[in-house]
């Protein structure tokens, strides 16, 4: 596990743009106030200087004395962290940049600046004034891609659910109170056999209804696997009033012990490997993983912020595990007169109280009254920052699975899987 992959690293950069996304679909501004730059890597940055500029140019023609003054500042902003980058990144860049009201009230307008790496590339060039931001095109990028539907079925019980990102979800179980044994002979005992068949398959029809109303819907459906024991899934496929542009997404059959949601999670077990790109199935791996190591008590796993950190500096993690609901702020408490530094992570509705009681404490070095907070950030950003650093593969866990609940509920939300025992 010492290749760098950047498909695990893939979630904990989604995380950091979803938040960031989150911030800026909350700020409104006045007319066409705030600015939109959407920026390919094959753009030079001299060709969008020049673009700006010529922005700027055409600004002077607004009407309105307010919007002109926000739109050029906005412009004149963006121009001036342009001046400071030499090429875009690998994926582009976007930078939000505008001027924003407190409480929405003209004329208490602050200049606000944002830059984001997207995690997949950007491949048109984009400016967009308005009284918002344009984020639609980076929204598309942390949205879970590729969905694929299990159905659990035999003639007595059938389960329908699919798997998409991190989430596995059961849509519905069905009985259909069929009878599968009998005792009677002769002509009453094909007369069963019939009815037993015709109740089958009408049976087969109801669920393929239900499935043909969930699954044609779904846009990014990669496919469809269907389980259960002995013959009931062919006939289910074969035999059933399955849509045809389903039928054409059957992936495969798949034989398992139980039936319902038990056989539906069973399916997932089983096909584990051919869905390998899936959050879900990464989530599970790796947590399995993890577990396995406390259980055989390798010396080789650790867990919970004050540990985590210290294998984390020393280069001692290959995979760092985070939970997505882990909602901590780590603050910098600098005094400006001996210099001294501490660290204390908190949670965010204690961040205002905190700033208050270090306005009237003492430097525990000198004991003068020059503490402040000289930073604040995110604890999940701040570790994976380092971790970034230490070339560590990080990996997002959403409490959306079994695994990811444990992690935060058991575990504390930090864990990881060293490269070697401390």
């Amino acid at each position: 596990m010492s290749t760098k992959s950047k498909k695990e690293d893939d979630s904990y950069k989604r995380y950091v743009l979803k938040k960031n996304l989150d911030i800026l679909k909350n700020k409104k501004g006045f007319h066409t106030g705030l600015i939109s730059l959407l920026i390919p890597p094959s753009r030079k940055v001299h060709d969008v200087m020049s673009y700006l500029k010529n922005e700027v140019s055409e600004s002077s023609n607004i009407k309105s004395k307010g919007n002109r003054k926000n739109v050029m500042d906005s412009i004149s902003a963006l121009m001036g962290r342009l001046r400071l980058i030499k090429s875009f990144p690998p994926n582009g860049l976007a930078m939000y940049s505008g001027q924003i009201p407190e409480d929405g009230k003209p004329g208490t307008e602050q200049s606000e600046l944002y830059m984001i790496e997207p995690t997949e590339p950007l491949t048109t060039f984009k400016y967009y004034c308005s009284s918002e931001f344009l984020i639609d095109p980076l929204l598309d990028m942390i949205r879970e891609k590729g969905t694929y539907g299990i159905v659990n079925i035999e003639n007595k019980e059938a389960a329908v659910g699919y798997i998409s990102g991190s989430k596995l979800v059961i849509s519905k179980t069905f009985t259909s109170g069929v009878h599968s044994k009998h005792k009677a002979g002769g002509q009453s005992q094909r007369r069963l056999e019939r009815l037993i068949e015709e109740g089958a398959q009408a049976f087969y029809k109801h669920v393929s209804e239900f499935v043909n109303s969930v699954f044609v819907d779904i846009e990014d459906l990669e496919g469809i696997y269907v389980s259960g024991a002995g013959m009931s899934k062919e006939k289910f496929v074969n035999k059933g009033d399955l849509d045809y542009r389903l039928k054409d997404k059957v992936l495969g059959f798949v034989d398992v012990s139980y039936s319902g949601e038990a056989g539906i999670r069973e399916t997932v077990i089983k096909i584990q490997d051919k869905l390998q790109d899936l959050q879900y199935i990464k989530e599970k791996k790796i947590f399995n993983q993890f577990m396995k190591e406390i259980v055989k008590d390798t010396g080789k796993v650790t867990y919970g912020e004050v540990e985590v950190r210290k294998a984390l500096i020393a280069g001692a993690i290959d995979v760092l595990l985070m939970s997505e609901k882990l909602n901590k702020t780590r603050l910098t408490v600098s005094c400006t007169q001996c210099g001294q530094e501490n660290l204390v992570t908190i949670d965010p509705s204690e961040v205002d109280s905190f700033y208050e009681q270090i306005r009237t404490s003492q430097c525990p070095s000198c004991q003068s009254n020059q503490n402040s907070v000289s930073s604040e950030v995110d604890l999940i950003e701040d570790l994976g920052a380092i971790a970034e650093e230490q070339g560590t593969k990080i990996m997002m866990m959403s409490t959306d699975t079994e695994e990811g609940t444990t992690l935060f509920q058991t575990f504390g939300g930090i864990a990881a899987l060293l490269r070697f025992v401390m």
